[in-house]
């Protein structure tokens, strides 16, 4: 099911942004130098598999805190899904816990393990994968997932084992299980094929001790603005090589927003949605928000979060980017009543908090456009 028809107008008045960023992705394919890889001193074993993870399966809507239990049960975490699921997502209902949640739970929030910190970055490979399941630390995917009689979702998987002889990935599935015992098997084409829909996201997991070799292994990884540009190189990279993919030019926008080019992210959302993305994708991803409004696009974030709360109440970043476009418009009563929503789905989302303290005191301003 594509996005529904009234995002279609995102298009109209734009064509000359869509014209550029077509050009900005065929001369990125063309002219860029291939992708800056993380090299790890030594070689990476051809099969490798991780021993120990407990697999749980998840509650409802609660794949990412089944996911973050079994990556931490690695290291002796005997608690339930319910332990990080009462911080990440209060309201059973919601529908996401986003990567940085997660990540901010394990650094900040949990106690039980305080010698275990995560990372996450957008634009990964298998080869950075199989170097840290290789060296022994966890690692959690964002994929894509299609759901019989649902469709598409997303979801969170447990990498545990590869084998490059059978090109092959194990994973355990918090809602699917483990097959054989051994875990659910993707060929590395299937694998990424479903990993790219959230712009090869990745966490790892691993230990005060050992930040040292974990920086080894991801290398210019652990720069934020690095893994950003090389994943949006990677998508300008698929969009030449088929001008019709929607996901190369969403995961374009989503990197494009994280570097701080609303321009361009803006322009790489509107053609993803004009070619067609599953209904749910907003459910998950909050880029377009964040393009949209730091563009000046005011009404095309509330016509968007409308779209998304038509199918499902339960995301609280929906009423919290309405609530922003409210606020630059002046809409003072209106954006608290966003906020306020917010966080009664959600009483740890921080972002709305901030925001209606400072629409409270009258210290909210249209942001600058000068991207």
């Amino acid at each position: 099911m594509s996005i529904g028809l009234s995002l279609q107008r995102f298009l109209e008045g734009r064509r000359r942004a869509v014209r550029r960023a077509i050009q900005i992705a065929l001369a990125a394919a063309l002219l860029a130098l291939p992708l800056a890889q993380a090299h790890a001193q030594g070689s990476t074993p051809p099969s490798a598999r991780l021993n120990g993870i407990r697999h749980v399966y998840q509650d409802w809507n609660n794949c990412g805190p089944a996911n973050l239990t079994m990556a931490l049960s690695y290291y002796g975490w005997g608690y339930g899904q319910g332990r990080a699921a009462g911080f990440l997502k209060p309201t059973i209902e919601d529908k996401n816990v986003s990567p940085a949640e997660m990540v901010g739970f394990v650094n900040q929030e949990q106690t039980e393990l305080p010698e275990i910190r995560a990372f996450w970055r957008y634009g990964g490979t298998l080869d950075v994968l199989k170097r840290l399941i290789a060296a022994g630390f966890p690692v959690v995917v964002e994929s894509g997932y299609d759901v019989e009689a649902l469709g598409w979702m997303g979801h969170y998987e447990t990498v545990v084992a590869y084998d490059d002889a059978e090109q092959t990935v194990w994973v355990y599935d918090s809602y699917l299980g483990i097959g054989s015992g051994f875990g659910r098997t993707y060929s590395y084409a299937e694998f990424d094929d479903w990993w790219r829909h959230f712009n090869r996201t990745f966490l790892v997991f691993f230990p005060l001790d050992r930040t040292d070799e974990v920086r080894a292994l991801l290398g210019p990884y652990e720069d934020v603005t690095w893994a950003a540009n090389t994943a949006l190189n990677k998508a300008l990279q698929e969009a030449a090589q088929d001008q019709s993919d929607a996901w190369a030019w969403f995961n374009a926008g989503v990197s494009a927003a994280k570097l701080g080019n609303y321009y361009d992210a803006a322009a790489y959302f509107d053609l993803a949605f004009a070619y067609g993305l599953p209904f749910r994708v907003t459910w998950y991803h909050f880029s377009p928000y964040e393009a949209y409004y730091h563009v000046g696009r005011y009404q095309d974030v509330i016509d968007l979060a409308n779209n998304t709360e038509s199918t499902t109440a339960y995301v609280e970043e929906t009423y919290y980017w309405r609530g922003m476009a409210y606020a630059a418009q002046g809409l003072t009563g209106e954006a608290l009543s966003q906020f306020e929503l917010a966080v009664r789905y959600n009483r740890n989302f921080t972002a709305a908090e901030d925001a209606r303290a400072r629409v409270e005191a009258g210290q909210v301003a249209a942001p600058s456009t000068a991207h």
